[in-house]
């Protein structure tokens, strides 16, 4: 047993079998929650400043179009510790859902395979910290949990406040680790996802200089959407291009912006900001991502410090992204490329690839099947995975790595019928509803990047629209998904 107070949990032992490799890498998955995949200095944004993420893209890959394979946190990260797609997996909504029975995790496959494997931060399987359950016996299919807060006298509610006693809680515990397996460690942080509370209104009162600060971030004072000094206003960073909304959006996506649902309910409050506000909120929106970049920075000290970051593979993503004042629309569940994208960043354990931009399509069902393949047990698994391993996508032949990506949505926990669909190639994305007039949008991601022109219903592009339902067909059959394409023009 570690010498650290870990709370050792269940595991499913399944898909066990015995490997023999000279020296198996360390895997490390670092996360962040809601980050846009712009929220990062290397990505060319001059508006924060991130060293450390970007100090790990210099030291490896950053996959350029990297899709989570739901935009909301649950059945993102179901994915994440699957391979699978979040409804293959049991988790299509936020709720109450748990992974479904007899599902192998990345856990449980490394876990007996020789891997030491340890959880650090949020889960959000349904439990967001399962730390801070009641329940005696703390279960997370294969792994350890790390504990680093006292649940019984804390609210859990920012990470601005939980995540830097995380960073800590793992400092110390690859400070003490004896090498004596492989570790996987996934660390799992909360920003910038605090800047759920900033339409929310949470916490927030005017100081003496009549600037509005959201009080629980302690000693960081981010600036609110209203009150601000006009001195301040010319450092704000500008709108997007792409801040419109577009003038025939489905009306599946409008019902989300207008209509009452706690379930992503920022959507609807930021609907009422200002040009100035939006511009606020973006501004907060570094910063947190700022302060959780220096809390990946200890980290990656304590691997080089400890000995183990040059034999290890390190990936870095994040859940879901934000849709960052893009179409006027906060926070995730939308098929818009600010929420679906992520960034992603992989090291390899022989540093055989540095600085790398790779522009293949990722899905974050590939990070399962990836640490699966580096760890050497990538066969005799009986997962069919949805993703497959990143291996293939940086070798010298990876034109051919994937034809295209898929994202499922699931916005309402009183409409389970509200869902839809969206496939990504190589030049277009095509998304469908279930429901709504307008239910298709296609972007041609190459002259409009900012996704500012639905070109669904231009004649000149039906062949294009029949090839992508085509594909979205193709895969239902495959994954077993039972979503119909039925057109509400």
């Amino acid at each position: 047993m570690e010498k650290r107070n870990l709370l050792i949990l269940g595991t499913i032992v399944l898909g066990c079998f015995n490997i023999h490799a000279k020296k198996r890498p360390n895997i490390i998955l670092i996360f962040t929650d809601q980050q846009n995949v712009n929220a990062m200095s290397a990505s060319g944004n001059p508006f924060l400043h991130t060293p450390n993420m970007d100090a790990l893209a210099e030291d490896g890959i950053r996959f350029t179009n990297a899709y989570c394979t739901s935009p909301v946190s649950g059945p993102s990260r179901a994915s994440i510790v699957t391979g699978l797609m979040a409804r293959e997996a049991g988790v299509d909504w936020n709720d109450n859902s748990h992974l479904s029975d007899g599902m192998q995790t990345i856990g449980d496959v490394l876990g007996c395979n020789g891997y030491k494997t340890v959880w650090a931060g949020k889960w959000h399987i349904p439990e967001i910290y399962p730390q801070r359950s009641r329940m005696e016996w703390k279960r997370l299919h294969g792994f350890d949990l790390l504990p680093f807060w006292d649940a019984s006298d804390k609210s859990w509610l920012l990470g601005a406040e939980t995540d830097p006693p995380l960073t800590k809680a793992v400092v110390d515990y690859l400070d003490g680790y004896e090498k004596e397996k492989p570790l996987f460690l996934a660390v799992s942080y909360h920003n910038p996802h605090d800047i759920c509370m900033y339409p929310r209104k949470i916490g927030w009162e005017n100081d003496k200089d009549s600037l509005l600060t959201i009080r629980p971030f302690g000693k960081y004072k981010l600036p609110s959407p209203m009150g601000i000094r006009p001195d301040f206003l010319s450092a704000l960073p500008p709108l997007p291009s792409n801040f419109m909304m577009e003038y025939d959006e489905p009306e599946f996506v409008l019902d989300k912006r207008t209509k009452p649902n706690p379930y992503g309910d920022e959507v609807q409050l930021a609907a009422q900001f200002s040009d100035m506000e939006w511009r606020a909120y973006i501004n907060s929106y570094y910063r947190l991502t700022e302060l959780v970049d220096k809390e990946i920075g200890e980290i990656i000290s304590a691997l080089k410090r400890n000995g183990m970051y040059d034999n290890s593979l390190i990936i870095f993503t994040s859940d879901h992204g934000d849709g960052m004042a893009a179409h006027k629309w906060a926070a995730k569940l939308s098929f818009y490329e600010e929420s679906v994208k992520v960034p992603f960043v992989m090291v390899l354990p022989d540093r055989s690839i540095r600085g790398g931009v790779n522009s293949n399509l990722v899905s974050l069902a590939d990070i399962m099947p990836t640490f699966c393949d580096y760890a050497g047990v990538s066969s005799g698994i009986g997962i069919d995975f949805a993703g497959k391993s990143l291996r293939g996508a940086i070798t010298s032949c990876s034109d051919g790595f994937r034809e295209f990506v898929v994202t499922e949505l699931a916005d309402n926990l009183k409409d389970r019928s509200r869902k839809g669909r969206m496939v990504r190639t190589e030049r277009f994305k095509y998304t469908v509803y279930s429901s709504g007039k307008r239910n298709e949008q296609l972007f041609d991601l190459l002259l409009d990047p900012g996704e500012t022109k639905n070109l669904a219903y231009d004649k000149s592009y039906a062949l294009v629209v029949k090839r992508h339902r085509e594909l979205l067909e193709q895969w239902f059959k495959e994954r077993n998904d039972d979503f119909k394409i039925v057109i509400n023009e």
